[in-house]
């Protein structure tokens, strides 16, 4: 089978921990219908079979959603190959999330991680309501403060992207922008990206940030 189906046997190991994820995710209850993505870097299954310069990267596919895809990857997967000017897309009918231009733009500027998760945190997307928003080192201080692990898994601190239109251009300049060498950011008022080279270390950020965020607000509400 030719490495440029998702269906190769070289795939299948990562796609059942892709599936075991997404069952996560949408347990936690951070992926309501088709919100949320993923994007990884394969580029080094695909160089043991074919030379290749491009990158190349296992995607969600635009309409997918987190609870199918723990079920069949298969069908809510794609293939991507990227050089500067071109993506091509395995199977060409494919088409990938409307995120994939953020995830693309952060993927192809940063090779120290290969995972991009994004999810929609109900208490992440809340933390937009709130001035401290404004101010990402005075958040990640605070958030440190009521998880002491926070600091101890995420020592960069926590980036925060303003509120741009979902799959537009400008949210991922801004998030390139907000982005030096955090493993997390948060885009303002839509959710959460972590990342990392596998996607246990990458749903591990995740369920750290989210806990912080859940202990602030169920703090404020016992002191209200």
């Amino acid at each position: 089978m030719d490495i440029t189906s998702i269906m190769h046997p070289d795939y299948q190991p990562l796609l059942v921990k892709i599936a075991e994820v997404a069952a996560h995710v949408h347990a936690y209850g951070w992926a309501e219908a088709n919100a949320g993505n993923l994007s990884i870097d394969v580029s080094n299954i695909v160089k043991k079979h074919i030379p290749t310069q491009e990158r190349w990267f296992i995607v969600s596919r635009t309409g997918s959603r987190y609870r199918q895809t723990a079920i069949r990857p298969h069908d809510n997967l794609l293939l991507i190959s990227c050089n500067e000017d071109q993506d091509t897309f395995f199977p060409k009918a494919a088409k990938p999330t409307s995120e994939w231009i953020s995830h693309r733009c952060l993927q192809m500027a940063n090779p120290c991680f290969s995972v991009i998760l994004h999810t929609h945190p109900a208490e992440i997307i809340a933390l937009a309501s709130l001035p401290i928003m404004q101010h990402p080192e005075e958040l990640y201080q605070m958030m440190s403060s009521l998880l002491p692990e926070l600091p101890l898994y995420l020592p960069e601190g926590v980036a925060i992207c303003p509120h741009q239109p979902p799959g537009s251009l400008q949210l991922c300049q801004s998030s390139q922008k907000a982005l030096t060498n955090q493993k997390a950011l948060i885009w303002s008022g839509h959710g959460l990206l972590t990342f990392a080279n596998d996607l246990d270390e990458a749903l591990d950020y995740m369920e750290i940030i989210v806990k912080a965020a859940r202990i602030f607000f169920l703090k404020a509400s016992l002191q209200s």
